[in-house]
């Protein structure tokens, strides 16, 4: 079986136009889409992922300077907040302690709520770029997999892709982020108060976001099994009798049926390598905003762990919260990448027979 040229793959397919609406889109990430497939299609698939990698090394900067001042900002801050609480003493008035204390803890409000207000904003972005980037390359990857066998899977796995974007735009924006801004705003009132009254509706919170992020991955994750159990086979008994009536002619059904198997196996080909090449754009795309999200956790996490062995448990739990909440971020951006990663795996493995 001859290996499908890229280049004519490329064209065939229409890709063009999605690369050129992709690099409209993000300026910051530009590779040779055209050369990633050719290699993909070849087999040299580290080849291509150093392709796309040059891609991405003018934008590898994770802005360690801002998170390393966040980190050292958060352990000064909590340091300060501990001097006027241990030191109250030394003080008449008491109030005068405590107006510093609430003075420092301001300033430490104001500068996790700009991190998180910076956290928030890159998610926003992910899941904004993911659903743009999978608009984008449906059509021509449903059109590979309806061209390897697979008319009835690429019907399926079109309407399940679109209800993935559809479920990240609407729950995902309009729901979740609004409850990770809630849970901040929380988080920051409860520090007022010694005995932590709102605990309970942080944890609820939270385990409200958890659960969430659960239920769609699981959803999405379910729908795909179902399909996989039908579509394929459907495509495969049409295949199979399709491929029995073209071996039935006389003379020429073995010749037939032998370059229809070859259409079909290159086919196949390109719809897999096309499913990679789809993958391996989505984890670059956002290999480097989900960098920035971890960064900010770990800062904020490790700054509140150090910040609670000499300061003030007000505080301490005010900033361990809301490294938690950047953990959400995390998790919520992670579940949106990886439900189109589960996707684009299942359909490339089933779609086509699974050939």
């Amino acid at each position: 079986m001859d290996i499908p040229e890229g280049n004519l793959v490329w064209d065939e397919l229409g890709m063009e136009a999605a690369s050129v609406d992709f690099g409209r889109l993000f300026p910051e990430y530009a590779f040779d889409g055209r050369a990633v497939l050719d290699l993909i299609l070849r087999g040299h698939i580290w080849e291509a992922v150093r392709e796309m990698g040059k891609g991405i090394t003018g934008v590898l900067d994770l802005q360690t300077d801002e998170i390393r001042t966040l980190f050292i900002t958060v352990l000064v801050l909590g340091i300060a907040a501990a001097l006027f609480i241990n030191f109250a003493d030394l003080f008449r008035d008491h109030q005068i302690s405590d107006l510093a204390f609430y003075f420092v803890y301001l300033l430490m409000v104001t500068v996790l709520v700009r991190a998180f207000s910076g956290a928030v904003a890159i998610v926003r972005d992910i899941l904004t770029a993911v659903t743009t980037f999978m608009q984008l390359y449906i059509p021509t990857y449903m059109a590979a997999v309806g061209s390897a066998g697979g008319a009835a899977s690429a019907a399926a796995y079109y309407q399940v892709l679109l209800f993935v974007v559809y479920l990240i735009e609407r729950v995902y924006l309009s729901v979740l982020l609004p409850v990770v801004h809630v849970y901040l705003l929380l988080t920051v009132i409860n520090g007022v108060w010694m005995e932590e009254k709102l605990a309970l509706l942080l944890e609820l919170l939270r385990k409200v976001i958890d659960v969430g992020v659960k239920a769609a991955v699981g959803i999405i994750t379910g729908f795909s099994l179902l399909q996989a159990m039908i579509s394929p086979v459907i495509d495969s008994l049409q295949a199979s009798a399709f491929k029995k009536a073209m071996a039935a002619i006389p003379g020429i059904g073995g010749l037939t049926e032998g370059m229809l198997e070859m259409v079909i196996g290159s086919a196949v080909l390109i719809k897999n390598g096309i499913g990679l090449y789809l993958t391996l754009a989505l984890v670059f795309l956002c290999a480097v905003p989900l960098g920035k999200l971890l960064l900010y956790a770990a800062a904020v996490k490790a700054g509140a762990a150090l910040t609670g062995i000499v300061s003030d448990r007000r505080m301490a739990n005010c900033v361990n919260r809301v490294g938690d909440g950047n953990l959400m971020l995390l998790k919520i951006a992670l579940s949106a990448v990886g439900m189109f990663l589960i996707q684009i795996a299942v359909i490339t493995y089933t779609a086509g027979g699974g050939r």
